[in-house]
This record gives structure tokens, C-alpha cells and sequence, in this order.
């Protein structure tokens, strides 16, 4: 009799499944002197909770130099709860329908960092697991964004006079969202106003690339020798230009007698 409900007692008990976790990867990046400095050292402290509330979920990894391009790679433990079983509080649950989290906070040995290339919230599925996701930092205080959308209050409340906008949308139709605008400093109700190449030409000492520029963005300039290849096959030419707006001008003189390069302008993080 002890025997059975020992066996009926353990049955009831419904552990959660580890599940891939969830990867973030990302530079954390400063300005010195006038320039823009990616950082390699130091402790990187996130706190993550679930919108509903509840116990924060805190993950800790050490900054290094990763290929010489980011700063950090992390972890975030993931689970799938049992049917009828509890839900853990020290991992990110999936399910569906998905739960709602936000980041609530990162810093760098106690100093705030604010995100730069993310939402502040994210709503996980099953089919996220073992997802990748770049995350850029910035050290320094956070631009307010109360609803994490990614997009700070004061530039919705500039442009659309409250919070209610979706940084997916595109209400000029420029083929910029108001994310991309965001980032870009450009005027989202402005389909004149957008990041764009406006001419490329031939010079005797190379090829002459310029386009539209904001005041207090850096540029990198990336070529291909195709429009169809990837972003990560556009190498990078120059990077960390600094703005001279309305317009900057960049002069490749790397480019060989009879070459055929593509052109693309990204802002510099």
C-alpha cells in the first residue's frame, strides 16, 4: 500500500522540459573622444521579467572580443512546462499562445546600458527555441520608451503626438519603417526624408558615393559585386563615418579599373 502511493504520489509531480536556449549576441558600444568605442570587458548583468510580473529572471556573462565584431554572447534558459504542471519562474516558458516579457534591465559592472537594436519586450514560441538574436548596447542612460517598443517617447510624441505607434509601419510609404526612421533620425511623416544612396559616379581616382545624412549619425559603407547577395557579403569599405548632413560623400579609390561594385549605406552602432 505504501508502495502505491509512493508511485501515485511521483506521478502527480510534472517537472518543465529544458528547452534550447534562447541566444543573444551584440556589441556594447561608447563614444570616446569624438568616436564610437565597441567594449570587451567587464560583466554584463540582465534582468528579464515577464510583463504580468513575477520573480526577475537575472543572467550574467563576461564581455570579450568576439571575432572582432561584438562584444558578448548569451544565454537565456528556456523551458516547456508539463500539461497541468506548474510554470518556472527562473526561465523563459514557452507556449502558446506565447507569454509576454521585457527587458527590464541591463548593465555593465552596475553602469546602465540601453538597447539600441531591439524591442524592450519579446513574446516567445515553442518554435523560438534555440533562437539567435542580435542585441546592441550602448552604455549610458536609456532613452524613455514606457510601452518597449523600441522606439523613444519623446520621438512618438514628436511625431505622432502619443505612443501609439508601430515601429513596423510605414505611414509615408518611403520603404522605411518607423523603427529604421527611429535609428536613422530621419522624419517618419516625410516620405522625402529617408537614409538613401543619390548618386554613384565615376571619378578619375575611383567612385564617388553619396547620400542623405542626419545630424549625429555615423555611417558604414558596404559593397558587393552583386544586388542578390546577402548583408553579411557586402564587405565593408569604411566604417564609422561621421555625418555632414544634408548630404555626405564618400570616394572609393579601392575599386579596380573595369569593376562593377553595389553599394549599400548602414548606420554605423
Amino acid at each position: 500500500m505504501l508502495a502505491t502511493l509512493l508511485v501515485v504520489f511521483a506521478s502527480s509531480v510534472r517537472a518543465a522540459i529544458p528547452e534550447p536556449d534562447l541566444v543573444w549576441y551584440g556589441k556594447v558600444l561608447t563614444s570616446s573622444g569624438g568616436a564610437t568605442v565597441r567594449l570587451t570587458s567587464g560583466t554584463l548583468v540582465w534582468r528579464i521579467e515577464r510583463v504580468t510580473g513575477g520573480p526577475a529572471i537575472v543572467v550574467a556573462t563576461q564581455l570579450t572580443n568576439i571575432n572582432d565584431q561584438f562584444s558578448f554572447a548569451l544565454r537565456i534558459p528556456c523551458e516547456s512546462p508539463e500539461p497541468g504542471g506548474s510554470i518556472s519562474t527562473n526561465a523563459i516558458n514557452l507556449v502558446t499562445p506565447p507569454l509576454a516579457y521585457r527587458r527590464v534591465s541591463v548593465t555593465l559592472d552596475g553602469q546602465p546600458l540601453s538597447l539600441i537594436s531591439a524591442s524592450g519586450e519579446f513574446s516567445p514560441l515553442p518554435t523560438h527555441r534555440g533562437r539567435i538574436e542580435a542585441v546592441d548596447l550602448r552604455l549610458g542612460t536609456a532613452l524613455v520608451d514606457a510601452d518597449g517598443d523600441g522606439l523613444a517617447d519623446a520621438w512618438e510624441q514628436q511625431y505622432f503626438g502619443g505612443l501609439n505607434a508601430n515601429p513596423g509601419d510605414d505611414p509615408d510609404g518611403d520603404g522605411m519603417n518607423n523603427l529604421r526612421e527611429f535609428r536613422a533620425g530621419t522624419n517618419p511623416t516625410d516620405a522625402q526624408s529617408l537614409l538613401e544612396i543619390v548618386e554613384l559616379s565615376k571619378l578619375p581616382n575611383g567612385v564617388s558615393v553619396r547620400w542623405s545624412s542626419q545630424a549625429g549619425r555615423r555611417y558604414n559603407i558596404r559593397r558587393a559585386t552583386t544586388p542578390l547577395a546577402a548583408l553579411s557579403e557586402y564587405g565593408v569599405v569604411q566604417s564609422n563615418i561621421a555625418a555632414t548632413p544634408p548630404m555626405n560623400q564618400f570616394i572609393d579609390t579601392t575599386v579596380g579599373s573595369g569593376a562593377h561594385f553595389f553599394y549599400l549605406i548602414e548606420i554605423a552602432e
